[in-house]
């Protein structure tokens, strides 16, 4: 009887002390958008969207180490032509933490930011993404384990992941996928489609090329001083899969290129597969300006003819901040792009093509508190192809926010920008957190 005395004693301080240590937080952010095409394109696409986000979180701490975080990412949009899009679920994050001093040990499904540059960051490859708007792509959780350690002036992060989710394209029915021109059609590229006005896409199961999902790893060390360095590898899936268009009609050309004129029914086979990257990143503050450099080289791997082999980008960028009276701040940022690679890749399901040599400049202002004002512009100059965002927001009361923006795009059909130049688009979103 006394020792289950002292037993229920030592609970009921155990519980005591619990509650003094624990911490838990619940909140939910909400975004409802409708969103204008003024132009039609496509047998069967949406010329409007009306989405509605719920991004719940949950964070429970104990001890100030133990950390449990759920932030899971639901969309709805009921209306939309595109049967796979009209409703999306991804846990995002999801996961328990162990931080210590200088340590960090953490499993679940996890969102990773690596590399410092914005608009167009080709170190930031670890988590796979969704496309169902390739120009304002969505991270996918990645179930991971991780260990980091910090030191004085470095530190480093080991990333695991069993199986990685690869990217999700576009549906059947969806306005972003192009409708005017596919390439590459060959290895070669000695054949030339002509394709129909009208064009009805079908995919089938992907295949995933030398286990491209397993067993997928990321490293990083990153260095403090008189300049920010940083260096990554990765080894797993690729970003984007590769897309292989079957399709059937009538040859109406041999030489010297084979034409063919294509039948509205198109076959898009797509497979992920695998590369190894390494990178290399530095940031300075000079002059009042921060200065950015992200460099990387990847190999494909496999033996796959469509494969693209190996692949260097480098983005440069200059950011600055400019105040303006007693409450306004802008912050700019001007961003090169390079990107050379062993095979010329011209497919127009792939974003990155979009940065092979282009110029980016965005600003960011906020004043009165309440206001703010973005403006992003992208000059592609291998086809002399553009896109610009703008956009103006609100704040009202505590915890609304409205935002109106406009995304204009401009370029010939047959190059990886311009091909989305129908997708021209206004909306009105209206968000809130509770």
């Amino acid at each position: 009887m006394r020792y289950g005395f002292y037993l229920l004693l030592f609970l009921f301080s155990f519980q005591a002390e619990a509650k003094r240590s624990t911490e838990w937080a619940l909140h939910i952010d909400t975004k409802l958008e409708a969103r204008y095409f003024p132009q039609d394109y496509g047998e069967d696409t949406n010329n409007e969207n009306f989405r509605l986000e719920l991004q719940p979180n949950y964070k429970w701490t104990y001890l100030d180490s133990i950390r449990f975080y759920l932030k899971p990412d639901y969309v709805t949009d009921p209306g939309n032509k595109s049967e796979s899009e009209r409703n999306y679920f991804d846990f995002t994050e999801a996961y328990l933490r162990y931080k210590g001093d200088t340590i960090s040990l953490q499993a679940g499904y996890a969102l990773y930011s690596w590399g410092v540059t914005d608009g167009y960051n080709p170190i930031d490859i670890v988590n796979s993404k969704q496309y169902f708007d390739p120009l304002q792509s969505r991270k996918m959780g990645a179930l991971s384990l991780s260990y980091s350690q910090s030191f004085e002036t470095w530190d480093y992060d080991l990333i695991y992941i069993p199986q990685n989710k690869g990217a999700i394209l576009p549906g059947e029915n969806s306005r972003w996928l192009p409708r005017e021109i596919f390439i590459p059609e060959t290895p070669d590229n000695d054949i030339v489609l002509l394709l129909p006005e009208t064009l009805r896409y079908r995919f089938g199961a992907r295949e995933n090329l030398n286990d491209a999902l397993d067993n997928n790893i990321a490293a990083r060390i990153q260095w403090r001083g008189f300049v920010d360095l940083g260096l990554y590898y990765y080894d797993g899936v690729a970003s984007f899969p590769l897309v292989k268009p079957q399709v059937t009609g009538s040859v109406v050309q041999v030489s010297p290129k084979t034409v063919v004129s294509v039948d509205p029914d198109v076959f898009l086979k797509t497979q992920n597969y695998r590369l190894r990257q390494g990178a290399i990143s530095m940031v300075r503050n000079q002059w009042d300006l921060l200065f950015k450099l992200a460099a990387t080289y990847q190999q494909s791997i496999g033996d796959d003819s469509y494969l693209p082999g190996w692949m260097q980008e480098t983005v440069l960028a200059m950011e600055k901040n400019f105040q303006f009276g007693s409450d306004g701040m802008l912050i700019a940022v001007l961003q090169k792009s390079f990107i050379s690679s062993e095979k010329s890749n011209d497919s127009n399901l792939s974003t990155t093509e979009i940065f092979r040599d282009s110029w980016m400049l965005g600003g960011r202002l906020s004043w009165s508190e309440v206001w703010s004002a973005s403006l992003l512009g992208l000059l592609e100059t291998r086809h002399n192809s553009n896109y610009s965002e703008f956009g103006i927001g609100r704040r009202l009361g505590d915890a609304w926010n409205l935002n109106i923006s406009a995304r204009l795009i401009s370029g010939d059909a047959q190059n990886p920008l311009g091909v989305y130049e129908k997708n021209d688009s206004y909306s009105l979103s209206l968000s809130r957190s509770f």
